[in-house]
């Protein structure tokens, strides 16, 4: 039996609150301005406002539960407003390293970063899931899993369903 997913199973019938503690991202990278970057509020940060409490709420555990098991971070913003930045993909990346978005040592962060006034979404990956998460995997989940979803105007289930995504691709390549 894999243990992870045991873990995952007791992780649940345990009963582990998403609100008892506020996650965070202790290894920020201060280089950046914070004037630029909006501050993290936790794994899930709807700076936009298109997500429902419940949402927020379902997509915060499931990210807590593959953190607990992996340690892998995943986040999600949306943001209505890339300041200086001409597109999202070095946006995310900048925001990902000034967040702190993984843990520093292994760099096993994954960020989706949802721009929706102008319609552009990226998932930048940590430099140590490169090889369980590339750039090709990446690309086709958001085609594939999170677009047709935004297609429909469901943010939620897109988002959702790409971090399954994410979630499914990361654990492949360990079981391997």
């Amino acid at each position: 039996m894999n243990y992870k997913y045991l873990l995952i199973c007791c992780l649940l019938l345990l009963g582990i609150s998403c609100n008892q503690q506020k996650e965070s991202f202790p290894y920020a990278d201060t280089t950046y301005t914070s004037s630029v970057f909006p501050k993290p509020v936790g794994f899930i940060n709807d700076f936009d406002s298109i997500f429902s409490e419940d949402e927020e709420t379902k997509l915060r555990k499931l990210v807590k539960i593959h953190e607990a098991a992996t340690t892998n971070q995943i986040a999600v913003v949306t943001i209505n407003d890339l300041k200086a930045y001409d597109n999202i993909e070095k946006y995310s990346l900048d925001l990902a390293n000034y967040w702190g978005v993984g843990q520093k040592d292994k760099n096993n962060g994954v960020l989706i970063a949802i721009h929706k006034p102008g319609r552009k979404l990226w998932i930048q990956n940590g430099d140590g899931l490169v090889d369980k998460l590339t750039d090709a995997e990446t690309s086709y989940i958001i085609q594939s899993k999170i677009i047709p979803e935004f297609k429909r105007n469901d943010y939620f289930k897109g988002v959702y369903r790409g971090i399954e995504a994410i979630i499914k691709e990361v654990n492949k390549v360990e079981n391997d």
